[in-house]
């Protein structure tokens, strides 16, 4: 930087000091630049009329305003440097949950030139299904009536128009869901849960995709490693399971459509004995209790045949079930073993189908692979 001699000690003193001080530095560009700023005020002074010489109150001004200016620029530099640093550890978070177990909320979909991405919804029953789908401002943009939906995942299918049929603008629409399995319409909340694929980015934001939905991951309400229970041989996904065969001590029925899927219920006793086979449903309220005489059993493996039924005469509701076997010895375990033939997402989680007996396992359940 070439700055002119002004003939005034002290002004060169300044000069100079700040010439040395950005010695070794590559000049950054701005709207003034130093060098100009510098060049204009030495010609300033140098062709100042003596009879009226610049206030040096005013001078100091001067160059305290230009301190100033020069200390917001390195500010606003810093501060793009942090945001940058930020944008860098965000994508660097996200990445962080691939191949991990998670829960989410979900409860947008992603409109992107018109193409739309996001929107799920799981029921514990079969039910008649209502979603509504709104703007950023409330408003509703869309209802869609699904009708008679099954219990089990499901994804929801919106060409991103309007009840006029006119095609949204791009951008983020929320969506509740109804459902009414009889007894009115209720909300049904929007969790997914399932293995991080991937990260895809939407508007410069990371999203992780769980199941082929965008999920956020300031939505998560929990995370956890695939196949975490498995202490050897663990699996990242269910698929790696597929054509195996695992052994599981907590075998689970399914009742879908009414009707129990897959074989009797199996268990074992090492002599014949009286026994009680209990049925409880995924909130572990007891809905079938089967008295077994010691005449009914035998030494070894033995079934029950469930027809679905509960106590109270009545048809149980589609979902997933447990059983117990309890002896006058205690509980008695009901190992299950067979080859993995298939994988069933029920309420956005996964479950190893068992191929013969057609009975569920999940994931943290299985105690053996082979």
């Amino acid at each position: 930087m070439s700055v002119i001699s002004t003939g005034n000690s002290s002004l060169d003193q300044i000069t100079n000091s700040y010439k040395s001080s950005e010695k070794g530095k590559t000049e950054k560009e701005d709207a003034l630049g130093r060098d100009t700023f510098l060049t204009m005020l030495v010609a300033q002074l140098q062709n100042q009329d003596p009879l009226n010489p610049q206030d040096g109150a005013d001078f100091s001004a001067q160059l305290a305003q230009f301190s100033q200016l020069e200390q917001l620029i390195n500010i606003n530099e810093s501060m793009g440097g942090l945001t940058e640093a930020y944008g860098e550890g965000s994508e660097g978070d996200a990445m962080g949950y691939i191949g991990k177990q998670v829960t989410g909320n979900v409860d947008a979909m992603t409109v992107d030139e018109g193409s739309v991405s996001g929107g799920f919804y799981a029921l514990d029953k079969s039910a008649d299904v209502m979603i509504t789908i709104t703007d950023a401002d409330g408003n509703t943009v869309k209802t869609l009536l699904e009708g008679q939906q099954g219990s089990g995942s499901h994804t929801i299918a919106w060409d991103g128009t309007d009840n006029a049929g006119n095609a949204v603008a791009d951008g983020s629409y929320k969506y509740s869901v109804m459902a009414n399995a009889g007894y009115g319409y209720a909300t049904v909340p929007s969790s997914i849960t399932g293995t991080v694929e991937g990260v895809a980015y939407n508007d410069g934001k990371a999203y992780l995709v769980v199941q082929g939905v965008l999920l956020d991951p300031q939505s998560l309400t929990a995370v956890s490693d695939a196949g975490k229970a498995i202490e050897s041989g663990s699996a990242d996904s269910a698929l790696s399971y597929l054509g195996k065969t695992v052994s599981s001590d907590l075998p689970i029925v399914l009742v879908e459509d009414g009707a129990v899927s897959g074989e009797e219920l199996a268990f074992h006793l090492d002599a014949q004995e009286n026994a009680i086979v209990k049925i409880y449903d995924a909130s572990d309220e007891l809905v079938r209790t089967i008295q077994l005489a010691s005449d009914d059993t035998a030494d070894g493996e033995n079934k029950v045949q469930w027809d679905g039924v509960a106590d109270s005469g009545e048809k149980v509701s589609d979902g997933l079930y447990y059983y117990t076997v309890q002896t006058d010895a205690g509980l008695v375990k009901n190992p299950v073993s067979d080859e993995v033939s298939g994988i069933k997402y029920i309420n956005g989680t996964q479950y190893l189908v068992l191929n013969d007996s057609g009975r569920l396992a999940a994931i943290s359940s299985i105690t053996g692979i082979n």
